[in-house]
């Protein structure tokens, strides 16, 4: 992480601190989410996340990986064999 990065990170931390300790201590669903909507492009400036599509798995064994970043996809045989052998245990 650089320089920037970090600042950026601890810009939205402080953001998020000041929030909650002036957030009313019994404070609603609304109340809480007016209060803390102000660091939403913070947070998602800091994100590393390339997209925000959660578990979707993987893509061991697939062509799906560009050559460079794995090996080839596995055969029909090869996925089948690894299923068998994976119901061993």
């Amino acid at each position: 992480m650089n320089l920037e990065e970090t600042l950026g990170v601890l810009k939205v931390v402080l953001k998020l601190k000041y929030d909650l300790n002036t957030l009313p201590r019994n404070a609603t669903d609304e109340e809480a989410n007016k209060k803390f909507s102000n660091v939403k492009d913070d947070l998602l400036n800091v994100s590393k996340c390339p997209d925000f599509i959660v578990n979707r798995g993987h893509y061991f064994g697939t062509d799906y990986l560009p050559a460079s970043e794995g090996e080839p996809g596995l055969s029909d045989a090869d996925k089948r064999a690894l299923i068998a052998f994976l119901k061993t245990m």
